[in-house]
Parts: structure tokens; C-alpha cells; sequence
């Protein structure tokens, strides 16, 4: 008698699924059970790590073709985008138009909810990808890791958010509440991922303590402060204020990283 196989378990299947959901990697593995899509989350710092690898190869590629510091940042950007879906900016958009346009409560979701972009959305978007682009066109060869780095400590942010804060959006038509609730031991597991990727850049010289310290610090500070922001406007979270919270951390990462490269 054939004895089928046990699955992984939900933690390991759960890479799997972080893949399938913010990614455009081709994973597979349905169906998922919903603690296998609970664990998804966890890992989502190592798919930003993964996205920011590939990133980085794009940028190396370009900067080997000699197409001087603004094509590679641009073309890097443009990777990084595509592969995570813009799944990213997407929510950075749908959360300045409702938080623009109405400062808050219900209203806010409601227009968060719009797939059209707004004013706001636009503005946000724009400065978003410009700044972005600007930060990677100041980054020479030897500090490549940081685009692995910033992309894997940026999603940090979004699953402390999603352990801490409750969930607002209409469960008929959210998008995250699959990944919800997780726990500690998930946190912790995010947690990790950041540490391990800080470790490998300080150890690899593309970034120093003393400017890995206030990274670390200025991406906590983003989250607390978009935490209490959110939770006074509108009641909680939605999937789209985690992806704006993703992208506040990948600019003010950046922008801190340039403040410190000289310490």
C-alpha cells in the first residue's frame, strides 16, 4: 500500500507561498492551506532579498555595458518593479489618494479601494520612482549588496505592521487578511531574514556599523511612526498602507544610507 508523502511543513511551504504572492516567480504549489499562507509573511523580507539580488544584477549588467550611473539605476528600478508585480506601488498610490483626498476614516478606505489613480497617487508615485532612481545612481560598484540589503529590510516594516495592528479593510475585498493573523513566531522569522542580510553587508563591506545602525533605526522609526499615523486616520492597516510603509522604508533607507556613506 502507497503511503503519499507528508508536505513540507507549513513554514517551509510558506517560502513557497511568499514567492506566489509578492513576487512574479512562478512558484506554484496550490493549493495552500491558510497557516501555509499565515507563514507567507514571514518570509517576505527574503523575497524583497531575492528581488533585490536580481535587481542588483541588472544594475551590474548595465554598469558593465558602461551606460553611465543613470541607465543602471533607472533599468534597476524598473527589475525590481516588475518582478515584485508593483505590487508595492500599487499600495503607495491607492494610500495617498485616500489618505490625501480625505485625510481619513471611512472615506479614505473607500477611495483607497478605487483601482483609478488620483492626484495624489500620481505625485506619489513619481517621487517614489525618482528618488529611487536617484539614490542607485550615486551607488558605486563596490556597495552592490545594498540593493539586496534595503529591498530585504524595507519589508520588515510591513509584517511587524501586520503582527501589531488590526486589520480595517472589508474581508470580502481585502487583499491580505489570507496572510492574517500571523504571530511571533513569524516576526521572529522576518526578524531574521533583516538580521542575516545586515550581517552579510556589513561583513561584505557594502555597508559600515555605523550607517547599518541608522538604517536599522530610521526603518523603525518609518514603521512606528506610520503605525500611529494610520491607526489615528483610519483604525488600523490595509494591504495597500503596508505597501506605501514598504516604500517610505525603501526611500528614507536610501536616503539615509547617503546621509552616512561618509562616516
Amino acid at each position: 500500500m502507497l503511503v503519499e508523502p507528508r508536505p513540507p511543513p507549513a513554514p517551509l511551504r510558506g517560502v513557497r507561498a511568499a514567492l506566489v504572492s509578492f513576487s512574479r516567480v512562478p512558484a506554484g504549489g496550490y493549493p495552500y492551506r491558510a497557516r501555509e499562507w499565515q507563514w507567507a509573511a514571514a518570509h517576505l523580507p527574503l523575497v524583497g532579498a531575492l528581488i533585490g539580488a536580481a535587481s542588483a544584477g541588472v544594475w551590474k549588467l548595465a554598469r558593465a555595458a558602461e551606460l553611465g550611473p543613470l541607465l543602471p539605476a533607472i533599468l534597476a528600478v524598473a527589475a525590481s518593479t516588475w518582478l515584485s508585480g508593483a505590487l508595492h506601488e500599487d499600495g503607495l498610490a491607492d494610500a495617498a489618494d485616500g489618505l490625501g483626498g480625505a485625510h481619513g476614516g471611512t472615506r479614505a478606505l473607500e477611495i483607497m479601494k478605487d483601482s483609478r489613480i488620483g492626484s495624489y497617487g500620481a505625485l506619489a508615485l513619481g517621487f517614489s520612482l525618482l528618488l529611487r532612481v536617484a539614490a542607485l545612481a550615486e551607488l558605486d560598484d563596490k556597495h552592490w549588496f545594498l540593493l539586496v540589503q534595503i529591498h530585504c529590510l524595507a519589508r520588515v516594516g510591513p509584517v511587524w505592521l501586520m503582527w501589531s495592528q488590526p486589520y480595517v479593510s472589508d474581508p470580502t475585498s481585502a487583499k491580505s487578511p489570507a496572510f492574517l493573523p500571523i504571530g511571533r513566531a513569524q516576526l521572529g522569522v522576518a526578524f531574521g531574514w533583516a538580521a542575516l542580510c545586515t550581517v552579510l553587508g556589513v561583513l561584505g563591506g557594502s555597508l559600515a556599523w555605523v550607517g547599518g545602525l541608522a538604517v536599522v533605526l530610521v526603518l523603525v522609526a518609518t514603521s512606528a511612526l506610520g503605525a500611529q499615523y494610520f491607526r489615528r486616520a483610519v483604525g488600523g492597516i490595509t494591504g495597500d498602507l503596508l505597501g506605501a510603509v514598504e516604500q517610505l522604508g525603501e526611500i528614507a533607507a536610501w536616503l539615509t544610507w547617503l546621509g552616512c556613506r561618509g562616516l
